[in-house]
């Protein structure tokens, strides 16, 4: 039987344990870690919060990191390695993945995503509900793809970049590391890392200074 534990205790967890229910039953799921200590102890979407991992006496298994937020998402996931003995990919029983399609772990592909013939998804990325991954793109680390957004043919997507919901992006571009592209933006032209894009046809409203 799986034993899976998820870290972070919000919305997004609860889309995460619907699958885990759906694919291997709610017994599958051990409890919730998360860092809010007026969190500890709850019950929470028919689990438990458990607290900090950091606190955590047993062995965990398998980790996923329950966190929408990027930049906190890839944190916790660096702190966690050391605690966890996998980290573990969900995907939805409701989707339809290519078998040439590669997806990295810790990755959570969300109810009626499409990803098609030679696609690559990285580390700990979500795919959110009704995203399409067409052929040949190649998505980063950390990454969000959100709902009903689009990446036509061959795009390239860099680290820890959000793309908003119902965006899409036209084939063979390229949108960099660490950017914001604005819910329903269609970008048709290659995005620099960093920037914060939207409109139709998307624009660079501006790129953020590295920290």
């Amino acid at each position: 039987m799986k034993k899976i534990f998820l870290y972070g205790g919000g919305g997004h967890a609860k889309v995460i344990i619907d699958i885990i229910k759906s694919s291997y039953g709610m017994e599958a799921l051990q409890g919730i870690f998360d860092d809010d200590p007026l969190k500890e102890g709850i019950e929470f979407y028919g689990s438990k919060i458990l607290g900090s991992i950091d606190q955590f006496q047993g062995e965990v298994e398998q980790l996923l990191i329950a966190i929408g937020d990027n930049e906190i998402r890839a944190k916790k996931a660096k702190e966690a390695e050391r605690y966890a003995k996998q980290f573990i990919t969900l995907i939805h029983s409701q989707t339809i993945i290519s078998d040439s399609a590669v997806i990295g772990e810790g990755t959570v592909i969300m109810p009626g995503v499409i990803i098609n013939a030679n696609a690559v998804i990285g580390k700990h990325c979500i795919i959110n509900t009704g995203a399409v991954v067409e052929h040949d793109c190649v998505v980063g680390d950390f990454t969000h793809i959100a709902p009903n957004t689009v990446l036509t043919g061959g795009v390239k997507v860099g680290q820890l970049t959000m793309l908003g919901s119902n965006s899409v992006v036209v084939p063979y571009k390229t949108v960099g590391s660490h950017c914001l592209i604005g819910a329903g933006s269609v970008v048709t032209k290659n995005i620099p890392d960093r920037a914060l894009v939207r409109g139709n046809p998307a624009r660079v409203i501006r790129v953020k200074k590295d920290k």
